[in-house]
């Protein structure tokens, strides 16, 4: 099956010329054997015709000599005849002559047995006798080999077949040279410029000047080619124009984002202020988009600061929309309520937040409204008192000691989010700052992002694993760390969210390093 198969593909891959070729010679040669034979049947039968006339005169020559030999019953005299006979003629096998009545020949020249290649001829012997009367007294039989009728005929047909075969080669040779001229060439020439056309080369056409089937095909190809050049023309311009657009608006649209970045920044505690108050810290802010979802905050208070960071539902603009609303109402909630209750202040960020996003009261009923909040940590750190108050929603915080690394769960609730039942309080966790404390806060776009060869995500635990192995450095050194084993993990995946993490100690009181008041509120 695969042979045929293949057979069927080579014979598929010849030219049109070699196909064509071997039609009309197939047809020629079929047409050519049937006249051949027909030739041949019809010389052959002239022939056979000729030979058994021929034989007939021979026959009735012989029987008036035979006559009176016959009659006088003078077989010396039957036999010289017939011998003589058969030396004339070669085509003669055997000469048998018979009396009447009598089935064995009184006279027999050479052997009178038949065969395929012979035929026989008889003719009755008479005699007139005097008296006027004919009688028969005998019977001659001719035996005649048709070898001769064969050869005739082939010697007949031989300048007919040369004659035909010579027809047959020069009719191929022009039929070839007038195909190959008048249909082959410009159909070469008509695919040659079509797989110019497919490959972009529009501008392909073919001069002709006949008005038959090739010349209207080649007009309509020109036509084509026009038609196709216009429109990729046209196509080209418009997404050129499209382009030109679409690049001019994506320019409007990035340079509106670039400064909302910038406007979103300007929200964040700069570096010198987090210098002021902590011992050491790091940052890890690292936005899905060119804006983000998330922020960190810090803001001095009378007799410490308040530290947290914040996930809003969202990344991208929406989410950094997000991050202004959390960012106001955050501040808003400080300066009327302090920081020395940071359970207080998740639960009066919530109202607002709902307030403020209209969903609450009736507006949380509504379907067509949105469902939008936030999730934050806050710590009120008072270094003088050695004291940290802890409150978050859905974010906890992360404690390294020489004891280990610790985690103080946050509230599983968070914030602004349509009320779907009684409203929990929060609560605050209170810890004694001790020397060699180091604290983290992280969104969950960290432990969220996937990567390794499963795709899965980086977790909690890898996080943790990660802190305690770098615990003990310097936190510009542990950020170089965490960075270096998120990005590993990662690999070539994108972020999935957006990811803040913070880190830091506090300088305690007692501390030579540890700034003055005014100091803190003059870098402020």
């Amino acid at each position: 099956m695969t042979e045929l198969r293949a057979l069927a593909d080579g014979r598929r891959d010849r030219s049109l010329l070699t196909r064509v070729g071997s039609i009309i010679l197939v047809t020629a040669a079929a047409v050519g054997v049937v006249a051949v034979a027909v030739s041949a049947n019809i010389v052959e039968h002239q022939q056979f015709s000729a030979l058994t006339k021929r034989a007939q005169l021979v026959a009735a020559m012989q029987t008036d000599a035979l006559a009176n030999p016959i009659w006088e019953i003078d077989d010396r005299a039957v036999r010289n005849i017939i011998d003589s006979l058969r030396e004339r003629d070669p085509a003669i096998l055997a000469v048998s002559v018979f009396e009447p009545g009598h089935s064995e020949p009184m006279a027999v020249s050479g052997n009178p047995r038949t065969s395929a290649d012979s035929t026989t001829i008889e003719k009755i012997i008479d005699l007139r006798g005097r008296d006027g009367v004919t009688r028969q007294v005998g019977t001659l039989r001719l035996l005649y080999s048709t070898e001769e009728v064969h050869r005739n005929t082939l010697e007949a047909l031989l300048p007919v077949v040369g004659l035909l075969l010579l027809s047959l080669v020069t009719a191929i040779a022009i039929i070839s040279v007038m195909l190959n001229r008048v249909v082959l060439r410009p159909l070469r020439r008509l695919t040659q410029a079509t797989q110019a056309v497919s490959r972009g080369d529009y501008g392909a056409r073919l001069a002709t000047e006949r008005e038959d089937e090739i010349g209207v095909l080649t007009k309509t190809f020109n036509r084509m080619a026009e038609t196709v050049q216009d429109y990729t023309q046209t196509l080209e311009s418009r997404v050129q124009e499209r382009t030109e657009a679409l690049a001019d608006i994506n320019r409007r649209i990035m340079d509106s984002i670039n400064y909302a970045q910038l406007i979103q920044s300007s929200i964040l505690p700069k570096p010198e202020v987090l210098e002021g108050g902590l011992a050491q810290h790091f940052v890890l802010w690292r936005p899905r988009d060119v804006v983000s979802g998330d922020f960190y905050y810090y803001r001095e208070v009378e007799d410490g600061f308040l530290i947290g960071v914040a996930d809003c539902t969202g990344h991208g603009v929406p989410g950094a929309f997000m991050t202004m609303t959390a960012s106001a109402v955050l501040n808003n909630v400080v300066d009327g309520m302090g920081a020395a209750d940071p359970a207080a202040l998740l639960a009066t960020v919530d109202d607002k937040v709902r307030a403020a996003l209209h969903q609450d009261g009736d507006a949380a009923s509504w379907e067509g409204g949105f469902d939008n909040g936030l999730d934050l940590a806050l710590c009120y750190v008072q270094p003088a008192q050695r004291r940290l108050v802890y409150a978050g929603a859905r974010l906890p915080l992360a404690v390294a000691g020489p004891d280990g690394l610790t985690e103080i769960r946050a509230d599983r609730r968070s914030l602004g989010y349509r009320a779907s039942g009684p409203t929990p309080a929060f609560t605050n966790h209170s810890l004694e700052l001790r020397p060699d404390q180091t604290f983290y806060i992280c969104t969950d776009g960290l432990t969220d992002q996937c990567g390794g060869e499963r795709g899965r995500s980086f977790g909690k635990r890898r996080l943790h694993g990660v802190v305690e192995e770098c615990s003990a450095l310097s936190l510009d050194r542990q950020k170089e760390s965490i960075e270096a084993s998120l990005s590993g993990f990662q690999g070539d995946r994108p972020q999935r969210d957006d990811i803040t993490m913070i880190g830091f100690r506090v300088r305690l009181a007692g501390d030579p390093s540890a700034p003055t008041r005014n100091t803190l509120w003059e870098i402020a």
